[in-house]
């Protein structure tokens, strides 16, 4: 008898813990970590962190707010049409920009002033590229009753107006909100400084929308990978994630 008791309460116990496990798999799943640019490195520190969701039409492209919302509003109508798209070099490097959705009223880094630039896709030539992104879209466009976060990386700019930028963010949060379950957005920046003493990280927020400033001592570019990844900044950025992972 004490034998089946014992079993009975085993069995009690691994139920109870394969329900959590259960629990936690599907809070997972519901919610979702998106990078919405404006550049590579959003989706790389995702990526680093092991929380990115999935590859968004924006992971791997220079956009800036202002373009994302023109795309948004338009459903993604002419983003992938052919006839709409260039290409174009930044440097020495051939990319693929379009001739719509380029209206910008605020300041940006001028990398992202030049229209939506697919930075690493062959839309324009490769239809199985264009194909990859049209399911990128869809994905976005049948989000339903999720937890969504949303990160978006506003590139070093001493010009960038911040009210304006902020209002941007929040017509994004709202297009989400209508078939999310909630939605809050990280938007993260530099600020630089001169001297290992000033490095910090300063977190605001204005309703949903996160606001992580990075006074950082160099710029996130040039040819050393370990500032262009911001992983000099791991220290600081980790704060940001962690703060995420709370919601």
């Amino acid at each position: 008898m004490i034998l089946v008791n014992a079993l009975k309460k085993i069995r009690r116990v691994i139920i109870r813990n394969f329900r959590n496990i259960k629990k936690v798999q599907k809070l997972k799943k519901d919610k979702l970590y998106l990078s919405f640019g404006e550049n590579c490195l959003t989706d790389n520190i995702l990526s680093r962190y092991n929380i990115k969701s999935y590859s968004t039409p924006y992971s791997s492209a220079r956009s800036n707010i202002e373009y994302i919302l023109q795309i948004e509003k338009d459903n993604f109508k002419n983003f992938l049409n052919p006839k709409y798209m260039k290409y174009d070099y930044v440097r020495k490097d051939k990319v693929v920009r379009l001739t719509v959705y380029n209206k910008i009223e605020n300041q940006y880094h001028n990398l992202h002033m030049n229209g939506f630039e697919f930075s690493h896709h062959d839309v324009l030539s490769n239809e199985e590229l264009r194909d990859t992104m049209n399911r990128r879209c869809e994905r976005l466009l049948n989000l339903k009753n999720k937890k969504l976060c949303i990160f978006y990386h506003n590139r070093y700019n001493e010009n960038t107006n911040e009210k304006m930028l902020i209002t941007h963010l929040q017509e994004l949060s709202k297009i989400y909100s209508e078939r999310c379950s909630s939605v809050t957005i990280f938007m993260f920046t530099q600020v630089i400084v001169t001297n290992k003493e000033e490095r910090r990280v300063e977190h605001t927020s204005i309703d949903n929308i996160n606001i992580y400033k990075f006074y950082t001592l160099n710029v996130w570019e040039g040819t050393d990978n370990r500032i262009f990844w911001a992983k000099c900044d791991d220290d600081l950025i980790s704060e940001m994630i962690e703060d995420a992972k709370k919601i």
